[in-house]
C-alpha cells in the first residue's frame, strides 16, 4: 500500500514511538515532530486508522495506537475505574 507524504512522515514518527514504547503523542506534538499542520497530521492519521494500518483505542484525552503489521504500541493507558465499578467493588 501506498502512503501519501503526510501519511508516511506520522506514520515514522508513529512506528519509532510504538517501537520504545512511548506514550502516544497529541495531533500538536506529532504535527511538530513532522513539521507539518495540525489539521494536516489529523488528517493522515485518521487515514492511516481508515486504511488498518494502525489501531487506536482511546480512553478520555489520552490513547494508545498500535502499529498493525507488527503489534508494537505506544505505551499504555490506565483507565480509572467508574464510580459504579468501585461501587461494586466496595471503594466508594
Amino acid at each position: 500500500m501506498k502512503l501519501g507524504i503526510n501519511q508516511r512522515r506520522v506514520f515514522n514518527v508513529l512506528e519509532r514511538i510504538a517501537a520504545e514504547g512511548a506514550a502516544c503523542p497529541t495531533n500538536a506534538a506529532l504535527a511538530e515532530r513532522i513539521g507539518g499542520d495540525i489539521s494536516d497530521t489529523a488528517k493522515a492519521l485518521a487515514d492511516l486508522r481508515r486504511l488498518g494500518v494502525i489501531d487506536v483505542v482511546t480512553v478520555g484525552k489520552k490513547r494508545q495506537l498500535t502499529i498493525v503489521a507488527t503489534g508494537a504500541q505506544t505505551a499504555s493507558i490506565e483507565r480509572k475505574p467508574t464510580a459504579r465499578e468501585r461501587r461494586a467493588e466496595g471503594r466508594a
